[in-house]
Protein backbone atom coordinates (compact mmCIF):
# COMPACT_ATOMS: atom_id res chain seq x y z
CA UNK A 1 0.00 0.00 0.00
CA UNK A 2 1.52 3.40 -0.96
CA UNK A 3 2.18 5.99 1.72
CA UNK A 4 -0.29 8.85 1.95
CA UNK A 5 2.43 11.38 1.17
CA UNK A 6 3.15 9.64 -2.15
CA UNK A 7 -0.27 10.74 -3.40
CA UNK A 8 0.53 14.39 -2.87
CA UNK A 9 1.81 16.35 -5.83
CA UNK A 10 4.16 19.31 -5.80
CA UNK A 11 2.86 22.57 -7.18
CA UNK A 12 3.00 26.30 -6.69
CA UNK A 13 -0.03 28.26 -5.51
CA UNK A 14 -0.01 30.04 -8.87
CA UNK A 15 -0.77 26.65 -10.50
CA UNK A 16 -3.81 26.24 -8.25
CA UNK A 17 -5.20 29.79 -8.13
CA UNK A 18 -5.56 32.56 -10.69
CA UNK A 19 -5.98 36.20 -9.69
CA UNK A 20 -9.46 37.62 -10.22
CA UNK A 21 -9.19 41.30 -11.05
CA UNK A 22 -12.71 41.96 -12.31
CA UNK A 23 -14.29 45.26 -11.32
CA UNK A 24 -17.25 45.24 -8.98
CA UNK A 25 -20.72 46.31 -10.03
CA UNK A 26 -23.63 47.99 -8.26
CA UNK A 27 -26.21 45.91 -6.42
CA UNK A 28 -23.80 43.36 -4.96
CA UNK A 29 -23.17 43.07 -1.21
CA UNK A 30 -19.93 44.53 0.14
CA UNK A 31 -17.94 41.76 1.84
CA UNK A 32 -15.03 41.88 4.28
CA UNK A 33 -12.33 39.39 5.22
CA UNK A 34 -12.08 38.76 8.96
CA UNK A 35 -9.39 36.95 10.93
CA UNK A 36 -11.61 34.24 12.41
CA UNK A 37 -14.91 34.47 10.59
CA UNK A 38 -13.63 34.34 7.02
CA UNK A 39 -15.69 36.40 4.56
CA UNK A 40 -18.72 38.19 5.98
CA UNK A 41 -21.02 41.00 4.88
CA UNK A 42 -19.45 44.31 5.85
CA UNK A 43 -22.77 45.59 7.25
CA UNK A 44 -22.77 42.69 9.76
CA UNK A 45 -19.60 44.01 11.39
CA UNK A 46 -19.64 46.46 14.26
CA UNK A 47 -16.83 48.50 12.75
CA UNK A 48 -17.44 51.94 11.34
CA UNK A 49 -17.83 51.97 7.56
CA UNK A 50 -15.55 54.61 6.12
CA UNK A 51 -15.79 53.22 2.60
CA UNK A 52 -16.60 55.81 -0.01
CA UNK A 53 -15.43 53.88 -3.05
CA UNK A 54 -18.07 53.23 -5.69
CA UNK A 55 -18.79 49.55 -6.49
CA UNK A 56 -16.80 49.78 -9.74
CA UNK A 57 -13.63 50.49 -7.76
CA UNK A 58 -14.10 47.36 -5.66
CA UNK A 59 -13.08 43.88 -6.78
CA UNK A 60 -15.65 41.30 -7.81
CA UNK A 61 -15.58 38.05 -5.86
CA UNK A 62 -17.53 35.03 -7.07
CA UNK A 63 -18.88 32.12 -5.04
CA UNK A 64 -16.00 29.68 -4.50
CA UNK A 65 -13.29 32.33 -4.76
CA UNK A 66 -10.94 33.02 -1.87
CA UNK A 67 -10.07 36.54 -0.80
CA UNK A 68 -7.23 37.47 1.50
CA UNK A 69 -6.10 40.60 3.23
CA UNK A 70 -2.65 41.18 1.74
CA UNK A 71 -1.54 42.98 4.93
CA UNK A 72 -2.76 40.22 7.26
CA UNK A 73 -2.37 37.00 5.27
CA UNK A 74 0.69 36.20 7.38
CA UNK A 75 -1.79 35.99 10.28
CA UNK A 76 -4.29 33.85 8.36
CA UNK A 77 -6.76 36.55 7.24
CA UNK A 78 -8.53 34.82 4.36
CA UNK A 79 -11.91 33.36 3.57
CA UNK A 80 -14.08 31.49 1.10
CA UNK A 81 -16.87 33.39 -0.67
CA UNK A 82 -20.25 31.74 -0.19
CA UNK A 83 -21.92 34.24 -2.50
CA UNK A 84 -21.03 36.75 -5.19
CA UNK A 85 -20.13 40.20 -3.91
CA UNK A 86 -17.56 42.96 -3.95
CA UNK A 87 -14.51 43.46 -1.75
CA UNK A 88 -12.03 46.23 -1.08
CA UNK A 89 -9.23 46.62 -3.63
CA UNK A 90 -6.87 46.21 -0.65
CA UNK A 91 -7.70 42.49 -0.79
CA UNK A 92 -6.45 39.89 -3.23
CA UNK A 93 -9.09 37.65 -4.83
CA UNK A 94 -7.99 34.28 -6.18
CA UNK A 95 -10.10 31.87 -8.23
CA UNK A 96 -9.38 28.15 -7.84
CA UNK A 97 -8.36 26.12 -10.86
CA UNK A 98 -9.58 22.56 -11.49
CA UNK A 99 -6.72 21.19 -9.37
CA UNK A 100 -7.94 22.57 -6.04
CA UNK A 101 -11.15 22.30 -4.03
CA UNK A 102 -12.07 25.76 -2.66
CA UNK A 103 -13.53 24.49 0.63
CA UNK A 104 -10.42 22.42 1.32
CA UNK A 105 -8.22 25.40 0.40
CA UNK A 106 -10.08 27.70 2.79
CA UNK A 107 -9.19 25.37 5.70
CA UNK A 108 -5.71 24.64 4.36
CA UNK A 109 -4.89 28.36 4.29
CA UNK A 110 -5.54 28.51 8.05
CA UNK A 111 -3.10 25.68 8.87
CA UNK A 112 0.09 26.56 10.76
CA UNK A 113 2.29 25.41 7.86
CA UNK A 114 0.50 27.57 5.28
CA UNK A 115 0.36 30.63 7.55
CA UNK A 116 4.13 30.24 8.05
CA UNK A 117 4.64 30.14 4.26
CA UNK A 118 2.45 33.22 3.82
CA UNK A 119 4.64 35.00 6.38
CA UNK A 120 7.85 33.79 4.69
CA UNK A 121 6.74 35.11 1.28
CA UNK A 122 5.41 38.44 2.57
CA UNK A 123 7.49 41.59 2.24
CA UNK A 124 7.64 44.81 4.22
CA UNK A 125 9.90 47.21 6.08
CA UNK A 126 8.75 46.01 9.51
CA UNK A 127 6.92 42.94 10.79
CA UNK A 128 3.59 44.70 11.14
CA UNK A 129 3.78 46.08 7.58
CA UNK A 130 4.22 42.79 5.74
CA UNK A 131 2.23 42.37 2.53
CA UNK A 132 1.61 39.29 0.41
CA UNK A 133 1.02 40.32 -3.19
CA UNK A 134 -0.37 37.80 -5.67
CA UNK A 135 2.96 37.55 -7.53
CA UNK A 136 4.61 36.30 -4.32
CA UNK A 137 1.59 34.18 -3.30
CA UNK A 138 1.84 32.46 -6.70
CA UNK A 139 5.48 31.41 -6.04
CA UNK A 140 4.73 29.52 -2.80
CA UNK A 141 5.63 25.83 -3.21
CA UNK A 142 3.12 23.35 -1.79
CA UNK A 143 2.29 19.67 -1.71
CA UNK A 144 -1.35 19.10 -2.49
CA UNK A 145 -3.46 15.93 -2.11
CA UNK A 146 -5.57 14.56 -4.97
CA UNK A 147 -8.81 16.46 -5.63
CA UNK A 148 -11.04 13.66 -4.35
CA UNK A 149 -9.17 13.62 -1.05
CA UNK A 150 -9.34 17.41 -0.83
CA UNK A 151 -13.13 17.26 -1.22
CA UNK A 152 -13.40 14.59 1.48
CA UNK A 153 -11.25 16.64 3.88
CA UNK A 154 -13.27 19.79 3.18
CA UNK A 155 -16.56 17.97 3.91
CA UNK A 156 -15.22 16.52 7.18
CA UNK A 157 -13.89 19.88 8.37
CA UNK A 158 -17.15 21.57 7.38
CA UNK A 159 -19.14 19.05 9.46
CA UNK A 160 -16.78 19.60 12.40
CA UNK A 161 -17.27 23.39 12.11
CA UNK A 162 -21.06 23.04 12.13
CA UNK A 163 -20.91 20.77 15.20
CA UNK A 164 -18.64 23.24 17.01
CA UNK A 165 -21.05 26.09 16.18
CA UNK A 166 -23.99 24.08 17.60
CA UNK A 167 -22.07 23.24 20.78
CA UNK A 168 -21.06 26.88 21.23
CA UNK A 169 -24.72 27.89 20.86
CA UNK A 170 -25.77 25.33 23.50
CA UNK A 171 -22.98 26.45 25.82
CA UNK A 172 -24.07 30.07 25.46
CA UNK A 173 -27.69 29.10 26.25
CA UNK A 174 -26.54 27.18 29.37
CA UNK A 175 -24.51 30.20 30.55
CA UNK A 176 -27.55 32.43 30.10
CA UNK A 177 -29.72 29.97 32.03
CA UNK A 178 -27.17 29.79 34.84
CA UNK A 179 -26.92 33.59 35.01
CA UNK A 180 -30.70 33.88 35.19
CA UNK A 181 -30.97 31.30 37.97
CA UNK A 182 -28.17 32.97 39.94
CA UNK A 183 -29.90 36.32 39.61
CA UNK A 184 -33.19 34.88 40.87
CA UNK A 185 -31.52 33.11 43.80
CA UNK A 186 -29.40 36.10 44.83
CA UNK A 187 -32.27 38.58 44.69
CA UNK A 188 -34.52 36.26 46.67
CA UNK A 189 -37.28 36.13 44.07
CA UNK A 190 -36.84 32.37 43.58
CA UNK A 191 -36.81 31.70 47.34
CA UNK A 192 -39.92 33.86 47.82
CA UNK A 193 -41.75 31.94 45.07
CA UNK A 194 -40.85 28.61 46.68
CA UNK A 195 -42.15 29.78 50.12
CA UNK A 196 -45.47 30.78 48.58
CA UNK A 197 -45.87 27.33 47.07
Amino acid sequence: MPKLTEKYREAKLGDLFRPRRERGRPGLPVLSVTMNGGIVRRDSLERKDNGTLPPEEHLLIRKGDIAYNMMRMWQGASGLAQTEGIVSPAYVVVAPTDGIDPLFASYWFKSARMVHLFWAYSYGITGDRLRLYYKDFAKIPVRVPPKQEQERMGRILGIADREIALLEKKLSAMHNLKSGLLQELLTGSKAAQEKQE
